[in-house]
């Protein structure tokens, strides 16, 4: 149980398939995974294809509003948590998607985003009281990310 590792141990190691991929506190190995698969095994996170040019992260052929200077230049992932990110009004420079599932998710609301035309899905968490239903636009940047080269 990845929460209750997290919430009670002072060092915790991540395993796959028999190898160690990363020993830390659990606010390192959630704040700062060092691997996809420690990102995606710790916690909640959504990932897109993304390519890295000239600084800046681009979707498609697009730059979404996220300065990544010490990356190298090429295919990546970028990986956040649905909870990371924050809405905007503008898309000039965002990550927009059409809302193609909504659910109740305690005080928040949890939608499912189809991103690009290549059917991309991501989650991220809105207000509850967010107006986002089937088939809308939603615009947003994550605030905490992390990009890895592609394999």
């Amino acid at each position: 149980d990845q929460e209750e590792a997290l919430e009670l141990a002072d060092r915790v190691v991540v395993m796959s398939q028999g190898r160690i991929e990363q020993v830390g506190t659990a606010d390192e190995i959630y704040d700062t995974p060092n691997s996809p698969f420690v990102y995606g095994f710790i916690g909640e996170s959504s990932s897109l294809p993304v390519k890295v040019e000239d600084g800046q992260v681009w979707i498609a052929d697009r730059p979404i509003g996220l300065s990544a200077l010490h990356a190298p230049q090429g295919e990546a992932t970028l990986f956040f948590r649905p909870h990371d990110v924050d809405l905007v009004e503008e898309c000039n420079g965002c990550i927009a998607g059409t809302v193609a599932a909504s659910r109740r998710v305690a005080g928040t609301r949890r939608v499912e985003l189809e991103i690009g035309g290549e059917r991309q899905r991501v989650e991220i968490e809105l207000p509850v009281d967010h107006p986002a239903a089937q088939k809308t636009r939603v615009a947003f940047r994550p605030r905490r990310w992390k990009l890895f080269p592609a394999a």
